[in-house]
């Protein structure tokens, strides 16, 4: 699954391992406790299948079997790494984790059919080992260690490979839908709110239908069988929720332009008090600039207005209240909610200055204001 972060606990850390084809490589310690429950979880299965082994040999069967499973995630990460190289997308950087594994990339002039394709390659790379495999194993039972291994290894990739095919995000079938959906609407947000969407109908579907079996009877699922449901659904069920969260986030700043979150622009006279900033509005919308003693433009802040006693407000300079804002933020009046929101992020001072082709300064837009846009809430003044 292509996909970064803060701070991590102990059991969920990663752990450089090298690099595949100049990607760096690393293991979470997640990885390492899910091992440990699955050699617990295989070894009985295996020491069944061959009664021949001990519970030693069956565990270091079992211990194979995860390394080989690993390997798989790992070539399907790799292939989503080298194809998002392949169309421009760097900084690639590869984890195995308790989900399976996740690519991290900076995708730059993103489109569908790039999504599509760095989507598409993992799953395919799985379900290319699986036929692989499939070509060398016989088809009787497995009868030694060896074949035993090559079963699991096919049948796993066959899994990887279909289970990230299911068509909601976060998985990559879900990025498949986004992709498809981008395509027709020339929407990306509504493309990830499709396969948000999408990722919930898989979920509901999933569970409609276990419920259905059982009351139908004849399906008995044991405490295991609960266990893999609960770790595949609940991850698609959240990861969709956030995907819509995030798409209809998105969607609003598709839909902002500069024009349409500005604020009038108020310069203030050198030498002007906090009541001077006051009384030009910047308790009440107007972006109130003051110059500098040492040259330069500082935006009079509504809070730190606010924070100055009444009282002294006519006798303290405007520009104590102030912080730079001549920091290059300037954008034209129909820039589109990702430039303006990237320049209100980048900005000291949160105002980006709108100039239109003649150069003329025709307003402000606040970092609150574009945030407020985003989150689709209504825009707010500091009350006195």
């Amino acid at each position: 699954m292509p996909s970064t972060g803060t701070a991590r606990p102990w059991y969920d850390r990663p752990l450089r391992l090298g690099a595949v084809a100049g990607v760096p490589v690393a293991v979470s310690t997640s990885w390492i406790l899910v091992t440990v429950g699955m050699v617990a979880i295989f070894a009985p299965q295996i020491r069944r299948t061959l009664p021949e082994l001990g519970w030693i040999a069956a565990g270091a069967v079992a211990l194979v079997y995860t390394l080989i499973l690993a390997v798989s995630v790992l070539l399907h990460e790799v292939a989503h790494a080298l194809a998002a190289r392949s169309v421009g997308w760097r900084d690639s950087s590869i984890e195995i984790t308790l989900w399976g594994g996740h690519t991290s990339f900076e995708a730059h002039e993103e489109s569908p059919g790039r999504s599509l394709f760095v989507s598409i390659v993992g799953p395919l790379v799985n379900l290319v080992l699986g036929g692989l495999g499939l070509v060398l194993q016989q088809p009787w039972a497995p009868q030694g260690v060896s074949e035993l291994l090559l079963y699991m290894a096919v049948w796993s990739n066959f899994a990887v490979g279909v289970f990230n095919l299911l068509p909601g995000l976060p998985l990559d079938g879900g990025r498949v839908v986004e992709a498809i959906a981008w395509k027709i609407t020339g929407s990306q947000a509504k493309g990830t709110i499709a396969a948000g969407w999408a990722g919930r109908v898989v979920v509901i579907g999933v569970v409609s239908a276990v419920v259905f079996a059982l009351v139908r009877g004849g399906f008995t699922p044991g405490p295991l069988t609960f266990a893999a449901l609960a770790l595949v659904l609940v991850p698609l069920w959240t990861g969709a929720g956030r995907s819509l969260q995030h798409g209809r986030l998105r969607l609003n700043l598709e839909g902002m332009q500069a024009s349409t979150l500005l604020r009038p622009v108020q310069l203030l006279p050198a030498g002007a008090s906090v009541a001077g900033a006051e009384a030009a509005g910047v308790l009440y919308g107007t972006v109130v600039l003051a110059t500098a003693p040492g040259g330069g433009l500082l935006r009079v802040l509504p809070e730190a207005v606010l924070a100055v006693p009444e009282s002294l407000r006519g006798g303290t300079p405007a520009t104590q209240a102030g912080v730079p804002a001549d920091d290059g933020a300037v954008v034209s009046p129909d820039a589109d909610g990702d430039r303006l929101a990237r320049a209100a992020l980048e900005s000291i001072s949160g105002t980006v200055l709108v100039v239109d082709e003649s150069g003329r300064c025709v307003g402000a837009v606040r970092r609150e204001d574009v945030v407020a846009a985003i989150q689709a809430r209504p825009r707010k003044e500091p009350q006195q």
